[in-house]
């Protein structure tokens, strides 16, 4: 699935809800040019029922939030039960000839010249 950080995480999930399984949510913030892939799994009662996520959050609020332990459980105002959402990590493949990063544009992150890899130990600072 595709997601604006501007959309309310209501709607998103709710989305979420009509595939009635795990799905990735891709999440693109063009001010930021920041680009977050997002796992959710479905609702399930074997979880710990968390608390409600806040009326008119926007998707930018919850993936803030992050998930430091790991995972975070979630639940949404129309779901019984909660769900896990954990962030996954972009990556940079190696098998292309061409660069893949949005990285690698002049420019980005504020390096007059484009980035050859995510591993430029700069980046890491």
């Amino acid at each position: 699935m595709l997601a604006e950080p501007h959309e309310l995480v209501d709607d998103v999930m709710g989305l979420v809800s009509v595939h009635g399984r795990s799905v990735l949510i891709a999440i693109y913030d063009i001010t930021a040019d920041d680009l977050s892939f997002w796992f959710v799994s479905v609702p399930n009662p074997a979880l710990e029922n968390v608390p409600v996520e806040a009326k008119g959050q926007v998707m930018s609020q919850f993936i803030a939030k992050g998930t430091p332990e790991g995972a975070r459980t979630f639940r949404v105002r129309y779901w019984a039960h909660s769900a896990i959402t954990f962030e996954i990590p972009c990556y940079v493949r190696s098998d292309r000839d061409y660069e893949s990063s949005y990285n690698t544009r002049p420019g980005a992150l504020g390096k007059p010249d484009a980035e050859r890899s995510l591993d430029d130990p700069d980046l890491m600072n």
